[in-house]
């Protein structure tokens, strides 16, 4: 196997919401009313999935990490055009979120966190709600009738965080690797705490990359983040929470994400397969770097045997490399036991 250290952090989630509206398409004209809020579909076939666009997960995201202490890039607007500082050294979600920034000077920047839209696990038609928004006027009653949308569903995703980009950046005018100016570029090189680095694959491309102890940071806090995260459409009337209730975390040398086919469709039910991740663990174990960390929620799926997983599996080794717990236990055991480590790995 190369030795390339090209590592990822490789996650699934699950969330499950009731009466929930988290992410609509705009106004549009039903059967209840002129008025009416719909929300987002996405078809398979001849089935419905009610889906929260990945923008809109990324947006909860980033609100998230503000709240632990990041300082966001400022936002400026030049007619029509929205960008950010472009500045991933000093932004914290400069350097994860990544970004475009058509001005003067394009810099663009590749997220080194990757995250795909949240699915319903099982169709699910939404229901249609006719509603009045009505109150008390001096000259009687004058209500406005309006319909909305809303649906319950276990919502899947999956995310990646790409560990060798994470505080390293590039000048190169090409498409992808401007990150920064090359003033930018060579004040960073100059900094003892940075240094450069050759790209995994392009030899001939030099990166800068930020002091150890930055990138860690970022990382676990960026990942602590989904402990806290909050966000959606209609939270007046439809509060739901949209922190995980099933998370299962790993690094993995390689950059695709192996667990996409773990939440399945029983019969109508929506429930974690224990014989898909025991495959899922089995058929990668010469690509994990870390253990296996799955953290679930209480009162959330309880029929998810862990011992069944680890029958399934049937390897005492592989087994052992396992951990189960609740939501933040899992997180936090985590970051703890292998997000230094494995910067250090990568740096050494």
């Amino acid at each position: 196997m190369s030795e390339i250290k090209n590592y990822f952090v490789q996650g699934a989630v699950l969330i499950d919401v009731d009466g929930a509206a988290l992410n609509n398409m705009g106004v549009e004209k039903s059967s209840l009313s002129e008025n009416a809020t719909a929300v987002k579909l996405i078809k398979k076939g001849r089935e419905s999935y009610p889906f929260i666009s990945g923008q809109a997960w990324r947006y909860w995201w980033r609100e998230s990490c503000a709240m632990l202490g990041w300082n966001l890039s400022p936002i400026t607007k030049d007619g029509k055009v929205y960008y950010t500082s472009a500045r991933p050294d000093t932004y914290e979600d400069d350097d994860v979120f990544g970004y475009m920034r058509a001005a003067s000077d394009t810099f663009t920047r590749v997220s080194p966190l990757k995250n795909s839209v949240l699915v319903s696990v099982i169709p699910t038609k939404p229901l249609e709600e006719f509603a009045i928004m009505g109150r008390q006027h001096q000259d009687g009653d004058n209500p406005a009738p309006y319909g909305k949308q809303s649906y319950s569903a276990v919502m899947k995703g999956l995310f990646s965080i790409d560990l060798d980009q994470v505080g390293t950046f590039t000048s190169v005018s090409r498409s992808g690797y401007q990150n920064i100016s090359k003033e930018t570029f060579d004040e960073l090189v100059k900094d003892d705490n940075n240094k450069p680095v050759d790209d995994l694959i392009h030899k001939d491309i030099q990166r800068v990359r930020l002091a150890s102890n930055k990138r860690i940071k970022r990382i676990i806090e960026a990942l602590q983040a989904l402990k806290t995260i909050s966000g959606g459409a209609k939270r007046t009337t439809n509060y739901n929470s949209v922190k995980p209730d099933f998370i299962v975390l790993s690094i993995l040398k390689g950059g695709n994400n192996p667990f996409d086919n773990i939440a399945i469709n029983d019969d109508g039910k929506a429930t974690i397969s224990e014989i898909a991740l025991a495959e899922v663990i089995k058929d990668n174990k010469d690509y994990f770097r870390s253990g296996i960390y799955i953290g679930k929620a209480s009162g959330f799926m309880d029929s998810f045997s862990f011992e069944a997983l680890k029958n399934y599996i049937s390897d005492d080794e592989l087994t052992s490399k396992i951990n189960f717990g609740s939501i933040n236990e899992a997180i936090d055991k985590f970051v703890v036991e292998n997000i230094e480590k494995i910067i250090m790995e990568m740096d050494s």
